[in-house]
């Protein structure tokens, strides 16, 4: 059987098709316009979307020769309105679009923050699906008022595709309306905010079968008209299935953000989610989680320090990698930087917190900077490291894929920081390979999603923390632990 995975990302969609082994057969990626506006607003079309995706599937397939069963992977949180006849009333709103935050923060005004993080599993935040929601609700009445669902990414995908509505569990917890324990949506927290439940997709686990592409649509694009559909999953835990699910071992996304996307049994306590911002996120099964302890500015922050510190070699032919490898240094530096260009993730969740750099003197070169800024990102995550170890989530070696995970002195930085054994898969697309896995599942060839993940996922490379630099880092992660206060505080 040929599985395809479908990661729906905000910058473009591709599709990825395997066999039962993992073994890749064929792919395809068509990128789409994000629209900004000078206030900060970001949108997606949704047609755009759908008709990408269209393309995507159809040319994936007939490089393939059939797909038996296709899942997609999206981003959270985002989602779109549908009116009587299935037309977008709106742009999808990304997460970090401001667009309801006043309206959140006004409708949240009496509502614990405990009480979200006990029935939702999140922190108290904006930046969830509520927010867009209510924006809609408030700002856009007479649109509202014509909805007849709300689609996140992933069940609009499902639904454009077999006429079944239906979201899984990880998704439809970013909306700030899902119950974590109980995987139903949460009638506690619709009536707080004043959502009709009705408008929602019916929530099952990942790797659930909704469906079968619809005779149309089988026509349009080239499919068998047996291909099932298939419930997918939020993108990060996606990524961590892709990677294997290897017993002890973290997944670590280092694409534009970086994201350690651990899978565990029990949900975090409302204070811990509180204090930390660590959600728990659930995933394909009732009492099993995941947490997204994550960094926005990974990649982002890469790309800055190039097109500041190595502009020419930028301009003439994109980020010098090779270059800054060949002359990486090969000690550590002792350089302090707060690696956050864009803000800060958890557990800060500080939009405001900005890149900061100290020790630096007439000796330190560009090379220097440039592993003192990887330095500050392994460090970063190690403090993610440190605060899941607390709530009893515990990580005997990392499993990196995503962009950042082709430099193997980026890959050392982060085994020597963390001590930690870091490896690479064979795909280094696992997003899309852990919703194959869930196909796989779905179709019967896997009893599990943990035995389709280690079967159709293989370790290609492992790097060994070096233990000289052991006791170097210790320090140095003492001190960094202490400066964002220090600097947040002017101190």
């Amino acid at each position: 059987m040929n599985f395809c995975g479908l990661d729906v990302g905000t910058s473009g969609v591709k599709a990825v098709v395997f066999d039962e082994q993992g073994t890749q057969l064929a792919d395809a990626y068509r990128a789409y316009e994000t629209e900004y506006d000078p206030d900060g607003l970001r949108g997606l079309d949704p047609c755009e979307i759908w008709k990408k995706t269209k393309e995507v599937i159809g040319e994936a397939c007939a490089k393939a020769g059939k797909i038996d069963a296709l899942a997609a992977a999206s981003f959270g949180e985002a989602f779109v309105m549908l009116n009587e006849r299935d037309e977008p009333l709106h742009d999808i709103m990304i997460f970090t679009d401001p667009r309801g935050e006043e309206e959140f923060l006004r409708a949240a005004r009496d509502i614990p923050h405990g009480e979200i993080a006990r029935v939702c599993g999140l922190p108290f935040s904006p930046t969830y699906s509520i927010s867009k929601l209510l924006y809609l609700k408030e700002r856009k009445a007479e649109l509202y008022g014509r909805a007849k669902r709300v689609l996140f990414i992933e069940d609009y995908v499902g639904y454009m595709l077999s006429g079944s509505a239906a979201v899984d569990y990880s998704i439809a917890s970013r909306s700030m309306l899902f119950d974590a324990r109980s995987c139903t949506w949460s009638g506690e927290m619709m009536d707080r905010f004043g959502i009709d439940r009705g408008l929602f997709s019916r929530p099952v686990p990942a790797g659930t079968v909704i469906g079968t592409v619809s005779p149309k649509v089988a026509a349009e694009l080239g499919v068998p008209e047996t291909m099932k559909i298939v419930a997918g999953i939020h993108d990060q835990p996606a990524s961590a299935i892709g990677t294997g699910l290897a017993a002890g071992s973290v997944a670590c996304s280092m694409g534009t953000s970086e994201c350690l996307t651990p899978i565990f049994t029990g949900i975090f306590q409302p204070e811990a989610i509180m204090r930390n911002g660590l959600s728990s996120e659930p995933v394909w099964e009732n009492g099993k989680y995941c947490t997204l302890a994550y960094n926005p500015s990974c990649g982002v922050l890469v790309e800055w320090f190039f097109r500041t510190f190595a502009a020419a070699e930028t301009e003439k032919s994109g980020p010098p990698f090779a270059l800054f490898e060949a002359n990486f240094p090969k000690k550590p530096t002792k350089l302090m930087v707060q690696p956050y260009i864009t803000g800060s993730g958890t557990p800060y969740l500080d939009t405001h917190a900005r890149f900061a750099l100290t020790g630096a003197g007439l000796e330190t070169t560009r090379f220097d900077l440039y592993r003192g800024i990887l330095e500050g990102l392994a460090l970063d995550q190690y403090l993610n490291l440190e605060l899941l170890r607390a709530q009893g989530v515990h990580a005997e070696s990392l499993t990196c894929v995503g962009g950042g995970s082709k430099s193997r002195p980026w890959l050392q930085v982060k085994a020597d920081v963390m001590q930690l054994p870091v490896s690479t898969p064979l795909c280094r697309e696992a997003g899309a390979l852990g919703c194959a896995a869930l196909g796989a599942v779905a179709l019967g060839v896997y009893g599990s999603v943990e035995e389709a993940a280690g079967s159709m996922t293989h370790i290609v490379d492992t790097l060994e923390p070096n233990g000289e630099h052991r006791e170097f880092y210790k320090e140095k992660f003492e001190e960094y632990r202490t400066l964002h206060t220090r600097l947040k505080s002017g101190g």
